[in-house]
């Protein structure tokens, strides 16, 4: 587990130093080490807590969660039982997808079946985080490209290699190296700068008409595009290109385009559009790239399942798996005042790093864009670990 730890520490400062290539590199030569010893390493096992070390978990009651009793967990029970196809092939909540399909009292499942844990920061000290927002957007498109329609959404490209690192190394739950391959070598994907200049080999799904509209569409990760006949096409989240996600937000405030305290979605695609000539600038500044496909249903989260506004949160699976029930208290952007449910981690992001941080799905249409937009606020988050798999620590 040393090793894990220290190939992470290397990671997060070649990244920062070198970017993509140097974190491929130096990826390269570890899976080599890793492959060695693949033999010997030890078999995978259902969920242990590895969020938090035992100093710095923080064991809490049901009586001590704000806002508990008023919520209306007869509807998070719904979603839970909703995603037990999806998230029972890890074996979390082998023997509870059962009785949640049995329930009467939605109440009485969670807390007779679950213990809530307060998540606190790597140090262990701060049980405060961050909570975003993010919503389904609607775009305007055209299957063919044509006049203002020009703006390619793409689906995954052929030459995209996917490596799942925690099939090597269990350690490695949740990461993914990302190129294409140039003879026996694999390199880096284009970047967002290389991709808007023509070097993919890719077809697009469908071609929209504002480029601010298909960028924020990749930070949403799934949208509805309105096509000229009428009908809506849903597409989401396929795949991407590998290279690290950058906050166009926090490089604007460092230019000085915009206060700190004024920044939100709103805020950055007003200046995007009043800005035409330095937009593209500012767009190419983030390198990651997002691929689609073409969904029959809203937007679906990384766990493969459909999202619930309020209930869905996207969060770093490094820390929380997928699946987990989280009790949640952040603050409403529009009226200023807490809002407190039970929801689930059910989706990833490119931004979402760190054990007390989640981006909440506000659904779709104007208000929960507004709100999605706005959303930035201090964050209490419990997650509610099985009692069976805490028996089996």
């Amino acid at each position: 587990m040393f090793i894990i730890l220290q190939i992470f520490s290397e990671l997060y400062h070649l990244q920062e130093k070198n970017g993509i290539l140097g974190v491929m590199k130096f990826l390269f030569t570890v899976l080599s080490v890793l492959i060695i010893f693949t033999g010997c390493a030890p078999k995978a096992r259902l969920y242990t807590l590895t969020p938090q070390s035992a100093s710095s978990a923080k064991m809490a009651s049901y009586a001590s969660l704000k806002g508990w009793r008023e919520d209306d967990l007869a509807d998070a029970l719904s979603v839970f039982v909703r995603q037990c196809d999806s998230v029972d092939t890890l074996g979390m909540f082998r023997d509870l997808c059962p009785k949640a399909a049995r329930a009467d009292d939605a109440r009485a499942f969670f807390e007779d079946n679950f213990v809530p844990i307060a998540l606190v920061d790597r140090e262990g000290e701060n049980s405060v985080g961050l909570m975003t927002g993010y919503y389904e957007p609607l775009l305007r498109g055209s299957l063919t490209k044509k006049g203002r329609y020009r703006y390619p959404v793409y689906g995954v490209p052929e030459e995209l290699v996917t490596v799942e690192l925690d099939s090597v190394y269990p350690e490695l739950r949740g990461k993914k190296l990302r190129g294409r391959l140039e003879g026996e070598k694999l390199v880096p994907m284009p970047s967002r700068e290389q991709i808007d200049s023509g070097e993919i080999n890719a077809s697009a799904i469908c071609y929209v008409d504002n480029e601010i509209d298909c960028f924020f569409l990749q930070v949403q990760g799934s949208g509805r595009v309105l096509l000229e006949n009428g009908e809506i096409l849903f597409v989401g989240y396929a795949n991407e290109n590998g290279h690290p996600y950058r906050s166009i937000g926090k490089e604007m405030i460092e230019r000085g385009y915009i206060e700190k305290e004024n920044i939100s979605l709103q805020s950055i695609r007003e200046w995007l559009e009043n800005h035409p000539d330095k937009s593209k600038d500012i767009l190419k500044l983030n390198p990651s790239f997002i691929f689609f496909k073409k969904r029959e249903q809203g937007a679906v989260g990384s766990l493969g399942v459909e999202l619930t506004p309020m209930r869905s949160l996207a969060v770093d699976r490094s820390f929380i798996p997928l699946g987990m029930p989280l009790y949640y208290e952040a603050v409403d952007p529009l009226i200023n005042k807490p809002i407190r449910h039970l929801g689930f981690a059910q989706d990833t992001g490119g931004a979402i790093k760190g054990q007390v941080r989640a981006d909440l799905f506000f659904g779709f249409g104007k208000k929960a864009e507004a709100k999605a937009g706005l959303m930035k606020s201090p964050l209490q988050l419990w997650m509610l670990v099985p009692k069976e798999l805490l028996r089996r620590q």
